[in-house]
């Protein structure tokens, strides 16, 4: 039993942040293909190498932990942390990445793009939706996959654990543009 929980949960996966110049130029590859591929309102998901990334794969055995939403004109990402809304740095964001997946959403042109993130973004300095995650959401908080989601329009603060929005959920609800797999030192391009 403590093989699988140490082994059989993908939770584990991009546990401990990898790093040297090999990984280093890997990751710079992800973020170059992100740049290339990626637009304004798009979803970045990722298993992330932040507590919160470990607690959240850990807790849900999954491969991935976190979603971001893309401003590719600016080169930064709004995400939903303990800390509240913010904007981070695509680098940044791609750097803390053990694995990072850029998602089109479902009904994605550069019009509904701008729409989405401008949506977003007037979020920002808004606190986090602790209590969402078991499904007692607020309706002035946001957690991570809920202030992606609600973007796009989906319906957001909906009660009950059945109506969580993992970040797993999100490759689901549109187009994978890229999927750079675990960090593994590789170039993914």
């Amino acid at each position: 039993m403590m093989g699988f929980l140490c082994t059989g949960c993908v939770g584990f996966q991009g546990f401990i942040k990898k790093t040297g110049p090999e990984y280093e130029a890997e990751v710079r590859g992800w973020q170059r293909v992100i740049e290339t591929r990626g637009g304004n309102g798009m979803w970045l998901v990722n298993r992330g190498y932040r507590t919160g990334d470990d607690i959240v794969a850990l807790a849900t055995c999954s491969a991935l932990s976190h979603v971001g939403i893309l401003d590719a004109e600016n080169g930064v990402v709004i995400e939903s942390l303990w800390n509240g809304n913010v904007t981070n740095s695509l680098a940044n964001f791609v750097d803390m990445s053990h694995r990072v997946v850029l998602v089109q959403p479902e009904g994605w042109t550069p019009e509904t793009g701008r729409e989405a993130l401008a949506k977003a973004r007037g979020e920002l300095d808004k606190k986090y939706d602790f209590a969402g995650l078991i499904g007692l959401p607020s309706t002035n908080r946001w957690y991570c996959s809920e202030l992606a989601s609600w973007s796009w329009g989906r319906e957001a603060n909906r009660f009950g654990p059945w109506n969580v929005i993992h970040p797993r959920r999100l490759p689901n609800m549109g187009t994978i543009l890229f999927d750079s797999g675990p960090r593994d030192g590789r170039l993914d391009e």
